[in-house]
This record gives C-alpha cells, structure tokens and sequence, in this order.
C-alpha cells in the first residue's frame, strides 16, 4: 500500500555537509600551514643560532691569531731593539783628563797603554774578566768622553748602563772649580731618570791614587756630597720659583735637615781608590763581576 521512497537529502543539508567539507578543507590547509610555518621558523632560529655560533667561533680564532701575531711581534721588536736585556754594559763617566780613556785600555788589554788621547766618541769593546772570576768571563765596557760638549749624548749609555764607574781625578780635589764640576756631572748622572728607576750601582774610581798627593776616597766623596748638597739646594730654590717641585730630582732618602750623603742615594754608591797607569783595578773589577 505504501510506496518504499529512497530518502534523499534536502537541498539546505546538502549545502551544509559542502559547507563543512569546505570548513575542514580550510581547517587543514591552515594547520598545515601553521606546522609549515612553525618548522620553517624553528629551521630558521637553529640556522640563525649556528650562524652566530659559528660567528662567535670565527671571531674568536681570529681575535686568537691577532693576539698571537702582536706577541709575536711584540717579543721580536725587544730581542732586535735590545729591550728585554737592555742594561748590559759597564759605563765608565766622569770629567775630561780623568783617565777613563787609560782605564778602558787596561781592561781592554790587561795592560795600562803606552800614551792615549783625549776621546772624542764613545769606545766600546768585550773585556775578559780575570782576577776572581775566570777570564772566559766577558762584560761590555763602553767608555764615554768627559768633555762637557759632549755630555748630552751621554743619557743614551746611561739608559743601557748595568754599572756605572764614574773616575775622577784623585789629585784635583783641592781646586774648586774641579770639583764643582766632577760634582755637577755625578749629581746628572745620579739624576737620570733611567739611573733613578733602575737604581743602578755607581762606583767612585778616585783615580791616579799611586800618586803621594792623591787624596783618599773618603776626602773625594766628603767633598763631593757637600757639592751636591749645594746643587740640590739650589735646585729646590728653582722649583720653588718655578712653582712647584717640577724639575726637582729626588736622587736620596735624604730626610730634611740633614746633610745629603751619598750612601742614603737610591743608586748604591761607593768609592774607592785606583790606577789606571799603574794597573791598580781590582775594585773596578770586582765591581764589574759583583
């Protein structure tokens, strides 16, 4: 009696169901595309991160070689300019006629020489040691002449100089123009601001003391501290003048209101007698070897 009707869906459900189909379409398009997107950022970041790293790497071997390369360098400009054993000579000073020129031949030669000049230039050479040490022992010994235009190339041998021997002449001790200036020359080289940081050892070789009317070291060095002591005076005068204690040249320990000694000098001081004519240089010797 009744018809069996196949059921068909209406027309409003069929829109629906391709209205999902669309929506489900869309709905995994744009997850895929969100999970492309989001590889696509986490490939980009690890990229970007081994790029820095790799950056990072790069820079730091080449921050590496630069430092190597300037040590380098550093290390090969004192070994050719001598800086790192820069103090490596014996410096002998002192006024003209003093006989540093004698002296420098005796060490040179193991003899005194039979006439020298007054010296215009410096005269360097490598001595043997001899006495208490073994003579294959050798020291540099440079020989600066004393004449007072000649004076201002004097601060280069200062700044290479281990010892400083300043000779004077044992016989002019009594003339006081000799002696200011024997006095004036010690107190430059006791000043140089090398001499100063390094403290270097300064001999007094009172020289041509074989003779009957030398005077003894102890007279010398008396003498030269009260010399001295009337330069640093003045010298503070100046820099008062001047305002201030610009060009004053603290060379001792020397508390205010006591006489400047040369022992209280930050440079050890000492002196003793000798001969260069007559080969009489053990003290110079074994200050050279101490």
């Amino acid at each position: 009696f009744f018809e069996e009707k196949s059921w068909r869906p209406t027309r409003r459900v069929r829109r629906g169901r391709a209205r999902g189909e669309r929506g489900g379409a869309k709905r995994r398009r744009r997850l895929a595309m969100e999970g492309e997107a989001a590889t696509t950022t986490t490939i980009t970041e690890t990229v970007v991160t081994i790029t820095e790293t790799t950056r990072e790497v790069s820079l730091g071997k080449v921050a590496l070689v630069l430092i190597l390369v300037l040590l380098l360098a550093y290390l090969a400009t004192r070994h050719v300019l001598g800086i790192g054993n820069r103090r490596r000579i014996t410096l002998l000073v002192g006024p003209a006629g003093s006989g540093k020129t004698t002296l420098f031949r005796q060490l040179q030669n193991g003899k005194p020489p039979a006439l020298t000049v007054t010296s215009v230039r410096a005269n360097e050479c490598e001595c043997g040691v001899s006495g208490d040490r073994p003579a294959t022992d050798v020291v540099k010994v440079a020989d600066y002449p004393g004449h007072v235009k000649l004076r201002s190339g004097c601060g280069a041998y200062l700044d290479r100089a281990k010892r400083i021997v300043f000779v004077t002449d044992a016989l002019v001790y009594n003339q006081s123009d000799r002696v200011r200036e024997a006095a004036s020359f010690l107190f430059e080289v006791l000043k140089h601001p090398s001499v100063l940081r390094d403290r270097v050892p300064v001999l007094i070789a009172c020289n041509k003391s074989e003779r009957m009317n030398a005077f003894s070291p102890e007279f010398v060095k008396k003498r030269l501290e009260k010399e001295i002591e009337v330069l640093l005076s003045t010298q503070g005068d100046l820099s008062d003048t001047v305002g201030g204690a610009e060009g004053n040249a603290n060379i001792a320990s020397t508390k205010e209101g006591q006489a400047f000694k040369v022992s209280d000098c930050y440079s050890k001081v000492t002196a003793a007698a000798v001969s260069a004519s007559k080969g009489t240089i053990k003290p110079i010797r074994q200050f050279i070897t101490s």
